[in-house]
Parts: structure tokens; sequence; C-alpha cells
């Protein structure tokens, strides 16, 4: 049922969507006429969230969380006074798409990042659809398009796996005239909001030490494929309408920004670089990179011996990945990303002193730096050097309370030998991934193992109780509703 329902629900809200475009701004009024508070927003985006995760759309590949996190972070110090908290995260998909969802999540596909040619242009879109979340577009849009926050909350999800179905012809074809005629009627007020979001993302955009030009150019760019490949629109574009006018416009305001030369950040560069190993096969990717490296079509040289040292780590060829990330290192300032790769490497040839070595070497040049640690303390469990990994996990939590990543680590240390800490752990692992149903569970099953540790257990009993009242909760919505059965 929640397959047919999400294809239902997704023609509504891509066609909402579907007429964001020109005309002179007008006065949208204030934020506070939207029709949900700041508390259904972030409840209902938390629960999208939720339901990405359980659908396996989210990308669980560190260094590109923590990437789109950092220049995401970056542009929402432009966003002061928003009372939001934003949320950066990669959808597991090669279309070019990115979307915003209420309470300050925002969503961006691999394949956008990969069509991307500067850091400048990936940190546009974002910053256009943190817009969106800002002006609160779709709490606007609710009262007038969708009965009721449920029913948004399927179609924001729908949206967001629309390109994942592949199957978007069919998704259409389920509209009927009424909705078709309710959509319709939105087109010139979802219009002025586009128009909107590129205005207040421009001001975050350059706020961020970005150049404004880049949001025009990325999107004319993207009108221009879009021509090229038949005129069979890509997601963003299905989604975000570009027409020559709001290219111009946006043009035009941008000239009012100072010019901003900067170049792409290292990290940015191999992102792209590991993104595309994930969208290729191995054997494709290492034909991909020696043919780019051949006829010297790059942004970057040393970002594509990073992506060719990959290919050739998945292909099992070690020697061949580490002559080629020799030659990364050579050509690249000093990178995180560099670090992790030849740790990874060597713990693949079965040198797990090495690489703990390699960790170590990366942390004390990029002290903080997640998937660095994170991968260490991976390591120290696998050599059973179980204090060393208690303890980085104990000084992590303190720096980032509840991360779930570190959680699902700890689970592992007890996972033979203290059941007590072991569900309880796993179960906060849950709890923060806002899987919490399956959270509850684990929480049971740590009330009926052995233990003595009156803290743990009435922290445990705590968070039980308030699980217990959020899933009945939930529960009652669905019923009642219908909704994301």
């Amino acid at each position: 049922m929640k397959k047919t329902l999400l294809l239902t629900t997704l023609s509504l809200c891509l066609l909402l969507d579907a007429g964001v475009v020109l005309a002179d701004l007008p006065d949208l009024g204030d934020v506070s006429q939207a029709s949900m508070s700041l508390a259904d927003e972030a409840r209902i985006g938390r629960n999208a969230m939720r339901e990405l995760r359980q659908q396996d759309a989210i990308s669980d590949d560190p260094e590109l969380d923590t990437y789109i996190n950092t220049i995401g972070a970056r542009l929402a110090a432009g966003a002061v006074g928003s009372g939001l908290r934003f949320t950066f995260f990669v959808v597991d998909d090669g279309a070019i798409n990115a979307f915003a969802m209420p309470g300050g999540y925002v969503g961006v596909n691999k394949g956008l990042i990969l069509a991307t040619q500067s850091e400048g242009e990936l940190a546009s879109v974002l910053g256009h659809e943190m817009a969106h979340v800002t002006q609160h577009h779709i709490a606007r849009m609710q009262a007038n398009a969708l009965p009721n926050q449920l029913t948004l909350l399927a179609t924001l999800v729908a949206a967001a796996l629309a390109t994942r179905s592949h199957n978007s012809d069919a998704v259409f074809g389920t509209l009927n005239a009424g909705v078709g005629l309710t959509v319709a009627n939105q087109l010139s007020f979802s219009r002025d909001y586009e128009r909107e979001a590129d205005r207040v993302g421009m001001q975050y955009l350059t706020a961020a030490g970005f150049d404004a030009r880049d949001m025009p150019s990325f999107f004319q760019r993207l009108q221009q494929g879009e021509h090229l490949n038949g005129g069979e629109a890509f997601a963003f574009l299905r989604t975000h309408p570009v027409t020559v006018e709001r290219i111009s416009e946006a043009q035009n305001r941008a000239l009012n920004s100072p010019v901003r030369m900067r170049a792409s950040s290292t990290d940015y560069l191999l992102v792209r670089e590991k993104i595309r190993n994930q969208l290729l096969t191995p054997a494709d990717a290492v034909k991909f990179y020696q043919t780019a490296l051949a006829n010297r079509q790059f942004l970057s040289e040393g970002a594509q011996w990073y992506g060719l040292a990959l290919a050739h780590q998945r292909q099992h060829d070690l020697a061949g990945a580490g002559k080629a990330l020799a030659r990364a290192r050579q050509l690249l300032p000093p990178s995180a990303m560099l670090y992790g790769l030849e740790a990874s490497i060597t713990r693949d040839g079965k040198n797990n002193e090495a690489a703990l070595a390699v960790y170590q070497a990366g942390l004390s040049r990029f002290n903080g730096n997640r998937p660095l640690a994170d991968a260490e303390i991976d390591l120290l469990i696998q050599m059973g050097m179980r204090a060393q990994a208690l303890q980085a996990i104990r000084e992590l939590l303190q720096r980032v309370p509840g991360d779930p990543v570190l959680y699902r680590l700890q689970s592992r240390l007890f996972a033979d030998r203290d059941m007590l800490r072991y569900h309880a752990a796993l179960g906060n692992a849950l709890y923060f991934e806002q899987q919490y149903e399956a959270a509850l569970e684990q929480y049971h099953l740590a009330e009926q193992a052995p233990g003595d540790d009156f803290f743990l257990r009435s922290e445990i009993e705590a968070r039980t109780r308030e699980l217990e009242k959020i899933v009945a909760e939930n529960k009652r919505d669905s019923t009642e509703t219908g909704v994301m059965q």
C-alpha cells in the first residue's frame, strides 16, 4: 500500500513545484501566515526523514555526509534568525535532483553533485533549497493544496523517492482532472515562491563567500543540457522549471553582488569522484579515468588520480590503487579523504597496524574529522582493542551527543558480552535515527536483560515511556488517515 500511496501523491507534489518560475517579486506576506507552526514543520520533516531512511534512500557514506553538512553549515550561517536548524543529506541516486522539506531538511542527489562544475554551483542549489525552507513555502502551499499534514508528509516522501523509482511516467499517469485543476489554481502563486527562493538563496550564497553568478550559470547549463537531451527534463528541472526570463532576472540580480573568484575545495573535487565511482561499475570507472587522464579532460588532475585509486581498489588491485593515490597526493593539498583512502587500501591489504597509524596521522592533521575517527574506532573494534575503542566513543559522544553512528559502534563492543548495554546502545542508535518502533523493541529487550546499572536502567525506562506515547500517537494518526501504512 505504501508504494501505491507514494505514486499517487507524488504527482501532486511534482506539479505543485512545477509551476514555480517567474514575475517581479510581489509581497508574499509574513511567514506567520504559513499554515503550520515551526513545531509542525519540524515534526513533518523528521517523519519524512524517518521514512526516507526506512526506504534506504539516504546515503550512509560518512565522507559525503560530512562534506554536504560542512558546506551547508557555511550557507546556514547566513540564515540566522530563521529559527531553523538545517540538516543536509545526500540521496543515494544518480538522477539530477535536489529538494527541501519543512523543518530545515535539505536533500541533494548524488547525480546533482556530479553534474555541478564547481563548489559554488553546488552551494547555489543548497542555498536555493534553504530559501524554500526559511520562507516556509511548503507550509503556505499546504493550506490551499493538500488536505492535511499527513498527506503532505506522504507527498514529500514520494517526491524524494520519485527519481529512484525510474517510473515518473506512470506517476504522472495517476493524475485525475480534479487534482490537475487544483494544481492549476496554484501555478502563479508557486512561480513567485520559486523566484523568491532564487533571491533569498543568492543572499545565503554571497554571505557564505560564494559568487552569486554561480546560481544562474548552473541553471542555464542544466537548461542547455535538457535541450541536448531531446527535451527530456532532468528531475531537478521538473520540480524547479527554469526559463530564460528567470535566468535573466537572476543574472541581473547577481550584477549587484561582488565577484568572487573562489576555487573549489579539495574535498568537493574528491567527493565528486567518489560519487562517480559509486555510480559506475569498477571496470567502467577505471576506463573513465584512464580516458580522462589520457585526453586531459578534467576539473582536477589530482582528483582524477584519486578516482582511479578508488576504482582500482574496487577491482582489488591494491598495487594499482596505491600508485594512483600516491600520484593524487603529489598533485593535491592534504585532505582527510586522502588519509581515509590510504587507510582503507592498507586495511584491504590486511595490515591493520599500518592502517591504524594512517588514521592516527590523519586525525593529528585533521583533528575531529568524523569519517576518520569513526573508521579508526571500527578498526580498533576489529583488532580487539575494546578499551581504546570505548574511550574514543565516549569522548566523541561528549562532543556530539545523540549521534547514532557512535551508538551503533558502541553496540558492537557489547554484542557478545553485555546484553543490557548492547540493546541500550542499539536502542539509542535507532532512537536518534527516529526509528521509534524498532528503538522501543530494543529498549524492551534491554529491560529484560541481566545487569545492574541503576542510571542506565533509569534512562531506558524514561526513553521507553516517551516512545510508547510517540508510537501510539503515530499508529492512531495512521489509522485515522490511512496514510503511510
